[in-house]
């Protein structure tokens, strides 16, 4: 007896769950925002490689504008000779990166 009642809402559970799943995994690929684009540019176009993923999260963590963040940090990080202004990668970060955090 104590079975039969758990089955009804085992059953809605392992459905509803699973649902929900397919659900945010088709708004997630639909949806992105500024922040995780940022993100996903920092390795595309400045090339940071294993272990900087700090880096990339601290410049584009609450940015509302990918392409500006990061073609700020290209110009503050670049080198003089190349119109850059030649900041250490720590100070272009903190120049260009759009919250306010202290880290």
């Amino acid at each position: 007896m104590r079975l039969k009642n758990l089955i009804a809402p085992i059953v809605f559970s392992i459905l509803f769950s699973n649902g929900v799943a397919v659900a945010a995994e088709g708004y997630l690929s639909d949806h992105s925002s500024e922040p995780s684009d940022c993100y996903e540019s920092a390795f595309d176009v400045l090339a940071l490689g294993v272990g900087t993923d700090g880096v990339a999260v601290k410049l584009c963590s609450g940015t509302t504008d990918a392409p500006k963040t990061i073609e700020c940090f290209m110009k503050a990080h670049g080198l003089k000779e190349n119109g850059g202004l030649g900041l250490t990668k720590g100070w272009a970060i903190n120049l260009c990166k759009s919250n306010s955090e202290p880290f």
